[in-house]
């Protein structure tokens, strides 16, 4: 069983999200590390009490922006992420001064997240050596 909640446990975060953008995706530590994590909401996705997921959320205005999205590799196509995304939706329809969420989309992720209601804004643009797509949705 999944479960998604707000967490303080940035060191599990971090594990998470270590092993898939540094480990797997070969993205540089210090991309990820950005200083950000101490002013953020985390979330954590745990399957029978093991961690598979995270994202960390940040406001700036009325914009509620969801980033470092990170599911293990074993856990992947089973929902994860899109429960993960969901909950990150409405952590921010909790905030009545939000008024959109955004997110910066790996190219190959697009799809994913126009299958959430996000849509294509903008050109494309490289963020840590990859090609990314900045998305919005309404909340």
């Amino acid at each position: 069983m999944t479960k998604i909640t707000t967490t303080r446990d940035i060191d599990t975060c971090h594990m998470i999200r270590k092993l898939v953008f540094v480990v797997e995706q070969g993205i540089g530590l210090e991309e990820d590390i950005d200083g950000l994590d101490d002013t953020a909401t985390h979330l954590l996705a745990t399957d029978n009490g093991s961690p598979v997921g995270t994202a960390r959320l940040l406001e700036k205005g009325t914009t509620g922006k969801i980033g470092r999205l990170a599911v293990l590799k074993a856990h992947r196509g089973k929902g994860i992420g899109a429960a993960i995304v969901r909950a990150a939706l409405a952590e921010f329809a909790s905030r009545p001064h939000l008024t959109e969420a955004r997110l910066g989309a790996q190219i190959e992720a697009v799809a994913f997240y126009e299958s959430l209601g996000f849509g294509q804004i903008g050109d494309e643009f490289v963020d840590a050596g990859m090609p990314h797509q900045e998305m919005v949705r309404p909340l």
